[in-house]
């Protein structure tokens, strides 16, 4: 497994180091066991596992800002896990409300020594951050509006919310606060998004 993932990260122009290829590619056995009984993900094969798990994770870390990240709706620890590996000097605390989900992802950072995640269980409109998190990573937790209401607490004036998305972004981000300023980020900026990646900041008052 170790090998593969070298191998197709490293197609995919990603800088990975050989210890790096090692924990990504223990997390992603660690997530096949685990998913054989609490069915943490609907994606089976090695190949795309590979190729959906990792390589979709990482193609964020270019847009990544600052030192505080947070994952919002974690699940498995997708992006938060693979990001967190390749960037040991960035904090990611991944938020999810789920008990086995958090389980998982309790027993990966302790297997894998990642000290740079926090694991907090709880509902992202319960937590408190002070200061607020430099780079909010959220998938198809809620509808982008709602999304954005309910992540807005955990935004600077200097912080951005990306959102992965393969639905119709002048769809969904309809109804956005107008408080927020959006950019969407095409397949043609970064070939390996499968979709676009929606950036959303606070408009300086």
């Amino acid at each position: 497994m170790r090998d593969r993932v070298l191998e197709r990260l490293d197609e995919a122009g990603f800088d990975i180091q050989p210890g790096e290829a090692s924990k990504l590619a223990e997390y992603l056995l660690l997530l096949e066991r685990w998913n054989r009984v609490h069915n943490l993900t609907g994606i089976a094969r090695a190949d795309e596992m590979v190729e959906r798990h990792l390589v979709e994770s990482l193609a964020l870390r270019r847009f990544l800002r600052g030192e505080r990240i947070a994952d919002v709706g974690s699940g498995a620890g997708l992006p938060g896990i693979p990001l967190a590996i390749v960037e040991p000097e960035r904090m990611f605390t991944l938020i999810e409300s789920r008990a086995k989900r958090v389980s998982f992802l309790n027993h990966v950072q302790g297997v894998l020594a990642l000290t740079n995640v926090i694991v907090e269980h709880g509902r992202v409109e319960d937590l408190r951050s002070t200061p607020p998190f430099d780079t909010v990573l959220a998938r198809a937790v809620a509808p982008l509006p709602e999304l954005v209401e309910l992540a807005a607490h955990l935004l600077g004036e200097e912080s951005v919310l990306l959102v992965p998305t393969k639905a119709d972004v002048d769809v969904a981000i309809g109804g956005v606060d107008d408080r927020f300023e959006i950019r969407r980020i095409e397949h043609d900026e970064n070939k390996l998004l499968k979709g676009a990646l929606i950036s959303i900041e606070r408009i300086a008052s």
